[in-house]
């Protein structure tokens, strides 16, 4: 709880110094890195790091899930937060599990998808695919 509540004060002071959409994206990019991390550790089997940057990655994800606006976003929000929603049960249930590093790989390539449509919103560059792990 107290990361969901970080992850979402992280978000209000990003909107603060960056436009709100560059802000969405650099969330995005925060849950990229922690859901490759997690990936990495689950092939090292390290379980605890594993868990670790999921929990990251789920508190950016409620973050995003905090700053959905239903009254103007109406059926895109409705989407966004069941595909939040999703992902975030998806890392969850991917914790020491043998099949981690495909799951995750599953769960970046779909958030990849939607960080690249926000920053294509955004005019920002698109992200590839990347293995590389944060070392943090």
């Amino acid at each position: 709880m107290i990361h969901s509540q970080q992850a979402s004060a992280a978000y209000r002071a990003a909107t603060m110094t960056v436009p709100p959409l560059h802000a969405v994206v650099m969330l995005y990019d925060g849950v990229l890195v922690r859901v490759r991390n997690a990936a990495a550790a689950a092939e090292r089997g390290d379980w605890d790091r594993q868990s670790d940057e999921i929990s990251r990655a789920v508190d950016l994800l409620r973050g995003l899930l905090a700053a959905l606006d239903f009254e103007r976003g109406g059926d895109v929000a409705m989407r966004l937060r069941q595909t939040y929603q999703a992902n975030i049960r998806a890392l969850l249930r991917s914790t020491r599990e043998a099949q981690a590093v495909a799951m995750c790989a599953k769960i970046e390539d779909g958030l990849r998808q939607l960080r690249n449509a926000w920053a294509e919103i955004a005019g920002m560059p698109e992200s590839q695919p990347n293995r590389m792990v944060d070392p943090a």
